[in-house]
């Protein structure tokens, strides 16, 4: 900004600054927990409980209920592929904050960088 820059403007740039290096942080900090997760922790990423399967009872024929076992297993799959789903999403989530957000925060902050420097050098 120019000598007798408004107020306003150093107020705007320094926000977005601030808001945008927020998100950058937040952004990186869950990428770093989704990756310690995946790759290092992999248990850290599991249930803390995950209820039992149903054991199989004798149907009033006399034929066990294997369909009560089929379908618990199959949704024990459809939760950890939404798991998975989810884990995706948040990395694409977070991916797209930084790819916006850096950008963002280069240029306002450059402007406040240089805002300041030349209000030191008047001060001076």
């Amino acid at each position: 900004m120019s000598k007798g820059g408004s107020v306003i403007l150093r107020i705007y740039f320094a926000l977005v600054s601030f808001v945008t290096l927020m998100i950058l942080v937040v952004s990186a900090g869950d990428l770093i927990n989704l990756g310690l997760k995946t790759w290092v922790f992999p248990a850290a990423d599991q249930p803390a409980y995950v209820a039992p399967c149903p054991t199989p009872v004798a149907m009033p024929d006399g034929k066990p209920a294997v369909a009560d076992q089929a379908v618990c297993e199959q949704q024990r799959a459809e939760q950890q592929r939404q798991a998975l789903v989810q884990k995706e999403q948040n990395a694409v989530r977070d991916l797209s904050f930084l790819l916006v957000a850096a950008p963002l925060f280069a240029l306002h902050f450059r402007i406040v960088l240089r805002d300041w420097k030349e209000l030191r050098n008047e001060n001076a």
